[in-house]
């Protein structure tokens, strides 16, 4: 991550804490930050991408990312000594019923950040979302609304029941690992 990022999540982060803290914590679960991005429905007949980080940006992400021919591209980074990739290819159904899961879910209508402030630490998940010319980034940092979560675990039972627990995972060079890292940090800033 480069210290300019650093800084402006830092900052981010900070005012949003201290919101927070004038509007009484006691009553607040979490901190939503609002897009101003239009809002659009993911069309599966047109070119996309979907990218979701999950982990923390202490110990990494790790990375589903998905466009629209099907493929599935992993990145296990988080706690592990190398970083591993795997693919998988979803099939035409897997496929409309992921671009439903964001559809369903309505994620391109959601905040651009969503924080719990009682949280020092903890867990951070990045979404990114983007079909030219529209695009959507979601910090998620320790508050894990309601959409994300059933698209999440959405995600998870299509991608188990598509093959991921047989794909075969390699070592990823590290600086290839930090790239993927970066770029998708970058989306939300």
């Amino acid at each position: 991550m480069t210290k300019t990022f650093s800084f402006h999540v830092t900052m981010r982060i900070l005012l949003l804490v201290f919101v927070a803290l004038l509007v009484g914590c006691d009553h607040v679960t979490h901190v939503v930050e609002p897009d101003t991005r239009p809002a659009f429905v993911l069309d599966p007949t047109k070119p996309f991408v979907i990218e979701l980080g999950r982990g923390s940006g202490l110990n990494g992400l790790d990375i589903v990312k998905v466009d629209e021919t099907g493929t599935v591209l992993f990145t296990r980074f988080e706690g592990r000594p190398k970083p591993e990739t795997a693919s998988l290819q979803l099939s035409n159904a897997e496929l409309a019923s992921l671009v439903g899961l964001v559809n369903t879910n309505q994620l391109t209508s959601m905040g651009r950040t969503y924080t719990d402030p009682a949280i020092a630490d903890g867990t951070q998940w990045v979404l990114w979302i983007e079909q030219p010319p529209s695009q959507k980034s979601i910090y998620f940092n320790n508050a894990f609304p309601s959409p994300i979560v059933e698209f999440s675990e959405g995600l998870n039972t299509l991608l188990h029941d598509a093959g991921a627990p047989d794909v075969t995972w390699q070592v990823l060079p590290e600086d290839e690992a930090l790239k993927q890292q970066h770029e998708l940090w970058a989306r939300i800033e």
